[in-house]
């Protein structure tokens, strides 16, 4: 039986991103279907939902919840409403075809908490084999990695069961919320749950499309990694995730193989 699926695109600007997000959805039949809510956070209070988006509302909370924020009140959301899976996805993102079944079948799983679409992007645990011209063009592989952790970039979570580990740290991340994928992470797989990349489902990636809108800097954004995860795990964080004591150097001058402790894994 499928999951019913709360989906969430936090946006901030850029209506042509969340327009095209929609589509892909709505190409596949998800933004029709009765066991699927579809929702857009406006945080810029300004976003027009387009005639072609028929079963998308539009949640306008008065503040940017950034999208630590966005994804918060969507997992409390998912939970109070008793929906079986949250989705978040940035409005910066392409999806393959049939994308959302196939990313939150693997909540199906035992113990499988969390699951992330593999991607064009910056983490070697969550690349695509083969990353196609398009995002539609990819063609799924049946094959669900365990993950040390999952990019939150287009993310599904089991809503009660993620609430009830204590859902994301706002205050530890204050910010965006960058690094509490990585955290919360962490806390599912001490609970001895998984975390899990599908290669069913798919994303493209325009890197950062919103943040240089609001004028987020790399250097700020590493500060609220490394401050929220140093916090709340000391000295053991990279560890816990698979990472080498190289990762997220200053200035960003490593890559995405040099940062993990046994790269050759993935």
């Amino acid at each position: 039986m499928s999951p019913a699926v709360l989906v969430v695109i936090p946006a901030f600007g850029s209506p042509e991103l969340t327009d095209t997000v929609l589509a892909d959805l709505a190409r596949d039949g998800s933004t029709d279907r009765s066991d699927v809510r579809t929702v857009v956070v406006d945080n810029g209070d300004d976003y027009e939902l387009p005639s072609s988006a028929t079963g998308v509302e539009r949640y306008r909370p008065g503040r940017n919840l950034r999208w630590i924020g966005s994804t918060d009140w969507a997992l409390r959301t998912a939970a109070a409403e008793g929906v079986d899976a949250c989705v978040v996805l940035n409005n910066d993102v392409r999806l393959s075809r049939h994308f959302l079944d196939a990313l939150v079948a693997p909540l199906l799983e035992p113990d499988v908490v969390v699951t992330a679409a593999c991607y064009d992007d910056f983490w070697l645990h969550q690349r695509a084999g083969v990353i196609p011209p398009a995002a539609e063009q990819y063609e799924p592989v049946d094959r669900v990695r365990d993950v040390p952790f999952c990019d939150g970039t287009a993310i599904a979570f089991a809503a009660a069961e993620v609430v009830a580990l204590g859902g994301l740290d706002l205050d530890a991340f204050p910010r965006h919320g960058y690094g509490s994928d990585i955290d919360l992470a962490l806390r599912v797989r001490a609970a001895g749950r998984r975390c899990v990349v599908t290669e069913r489902a798919y994303v493209s990636h325009l890197r950062r499309a919103t943040m240089d809108r609001v004028g987020d800097s790399a250097e700020g954004n590493r500060a609220e990694i490394l401050t929220g995860l140093d916090r709340l795990w000391g000295d053991t964080w990279r560890a816990r995730a698979g990472l080498g004591p190289g990762a997220f150097p200053a200035h960003n001058t490593g890559s995405a193989r040099s940062w993990y402790l046994d790269p050759d894994r993935w």
